[in-house]
């Protein structure tokens, strides 16, 4: 793939994780006001978050290197 090509896939992806980034984080403001609760997370929630964060980075890695798991 040309360079070109990687940079505009690249800020593609990065517009688009963006954009599902303020999705998540709405959906989970005004689900938590709709049940009474404050929308502040807790520790433990944010390692949790970060964890399953890692976790999907490192699959999509794994895919492009093509270590991906074959059904």
């Amino acid at each position: 793939m040309r360079r070109e090509g990687q940079w505009l896939l690249l800020g593609i992806g990065g517009a688009l994780g963006a954009l599902f980034g303020m999705l998540a984080t709405y959906l989970y403001v005004r689900a938590r006001q709709e049940r009474g609760g404050s929308a502040r997370l807790s520790p433990a929630a944010l390692v949790q978050s970060a964890v399953t964060l890692v976790t999907l980075l490192r699959q999509i890695v794994e895919l492009a290197d093509g270590k991906g798991r074959r059904l």
